[in-house]
């Protein structure tokens, strides 16, 4: 008998409008395969969980409390708003930029991986549990232009096209929902919205389209840092 076929890789080519030393080239996984592969991982059969639940510590409910994703009240809001039945898978992403070969090219990449807020906190802390996955390889590619600045202006739109084309289906799936089966074969009518962004202070800011020394989560510049009072959401 054959036995399942792994996570399959593709590949294309970005076309530039301004020139490179090099083709472009975007290598990628379904994200929704990934997602589709971490409830059927037999390490994370028991270290699910589908219910959002709001918990209290007295009878007269006058305090919640707040420990996990699905404890939360975004959770709790969102599986309202879906289907009878549908199940809430939560996405994380995670995205940075590190080496991926060393004397042979100094090949540079952002490596954007992908998990689930609905395996326990314990478990994609532990070392090679897993539970992140590798989706995709957005390239950096060196730009040949005159002016510094705007090859990392090129940089930072060639990060969003990536993702614009990696994550049609995540986007596709947490709009209209997607059939995704479990480890014993049965069928769920998932949807996919986005839970949680792991970056680091540089991607945030690629993220949200801000430069300088601002911050890529609130309205504030950098000479309001630590000023005693909230500022605006970056929306």
């Amino acid at each position: 008998e054959l036995l399942p076929s792994g996570l399959c890789w593709m590949s294309q080519v970005i076309p530039m409008t301004h020139p490179t030393k090099s083709p472009v080239i975007l290598y990628w996984r379904d994200p929704l395969d990934c997602l589709s592969s971490l409830p059927n991982h037999p390490l994370f059969h028991k270290e699910l969980d589908f219910t959002p639940r709001r918990v209290y510590i007295t009878v007269q409910q006058l305090y919640c409390v707040y420990s996990k994703w699905m404890t939360g009240d975004d959770a709790w809001k969102m599986q309202s708003n879906l289907p009878s039945g549908a199940t809430l898978l939560g996405t994380i992403l995670s995205l940075g930029k590190t080496n991926i070969s060393m004397m042979t090219g100094d090949r540079v990449a952002h490596p954007l991986l992908i998990s689930l807020v609905n395996i326990r906190m314990s478990t994609p802390l532990k070392t090679l549990s897993g539970a992140f996955l590798l989706t995709a390889l957005l390239p950096v590619p060196k730009f040949i232009h005159k002016k510094k600045h705007l090859r990392g202006v090129l940089e930072d739109c060639l990060i969003h096209q990536c993702l614009d084309i990696v994550l049609v289906p995540l986007k596709q799936a947490a709009r209209e929902g997607v059939m995704l089966s479990d480890l014993v074969g049965h069928s769920c009518y998932c949807f996919t919205p986005l839970a949680s962004y792991i970056i680091d202070t540089p991607e945030g800011m690629i993220l949200v389209t801000v430069g300088g020394k601002t911050s890529p989560v609130t309205m504030a510049s950098y000479k309001q840092f630590g000023v005693p009072f909230l500022h605006e959401p970056r929306t």
